[in-house]
């Protein structure tokens, strides 16, 4: 059986990545998978978009595993070019209010919630092998439940490899890696402002305006190619 560092490189993913933002061990008994606990040693390996949680046995030896998805621009493509609905794998519409108010606002799916014990995690996501194509039916719904470490430093860093990442940890992103998209930028924004007011009127605007300087610059990021 491979090691899961092989199963990393199927999906173009090193834990020498920039955007690596945590590699730990979980114990079996701290996180839950769609209410299911795995059977041997856990590891959960975040980046900035996205997550795994591999399970393996001695030697990195990869018995199993499943990414995540977080990012929803992400999603809503995976969902669009499998032709899966998001009803019919009960993915829920996270921001269903602000979309009755403004149909403009792409639809969001990731959701994390921070429980006074518990991150749960809900998203997109699928079993991940030494394989390089997945049937759509292998996209489902999953709840992904960690305790919280009681170590500060761990915790903080479980917590940015599982959850979106604010606006202002957006734009530490773009700096540093140039991986947060013109498009995610926007709906992050645009979240943090009252919908139909002035303020959104003029924030679109300026996010326009933005879009096409970082455009006319050649600046290279995520889902762009050089």
């Amino acid at each position: 059986m491979a090691s899961y560092h092989r199963v990393l490189k199927v999906f173009d993913r090193s834990i020498q990545d920039k955007s690596l933002e945590c590699d730990y061990d979980i114990h079996p008994w701290e996180v839950l998978i769609n209410g299911e606990r795995w059977a041997g040693k856990v590891r959960l390996i975040g980046f900035v978009d996205v997550f795994f949680l591999m399970c393996y046995s001695a030697d990195a030896r990869f018995e199993k595993g499943i990414i995540i998805y977080k990012d929803d621009e992400a999603i809503r493509e995976i969902l669009e070019r499998a032709n899966v609905n998001q009803s019919s794998i009960r993915l829920e519409v996270t921001n269903s209010k602000e979309r009755e108010e403004d149909s403009t606002l792409p639809a969001r799916y990731f959701n994390f919630d921070s429980q006074p014990l518990d991150y749960i995690i809900t998203s997109l996501g699928h079993e991940v092998g030494l394989k390089t194509e997945y049937p759509k039916s292998a996209l489902i719904k999953y709840e992904i439940k960690i305790l919280k470490s009681r170590n500060k430093v761990v915790k903080k860093r479980v917590r940015r490899a599982v959850t979106q990442h604010s606006l202002m940890e957006m734009m530490h992103d773009a700096i540093r890696l140039g991986v947060v998209t013109h498009a995610e930028m926007t709906a992050q924004l645009l979240g943090n402002f009252y919908i139909g007011s002035e303020t959104d009127d003029a924030m679109r605007k300026y996010l326009d305006t933005l879009g096409s300087a970082s455009e006319s610059n050649n600046m290279t990021l995520s889902n762009e190619t050089s």
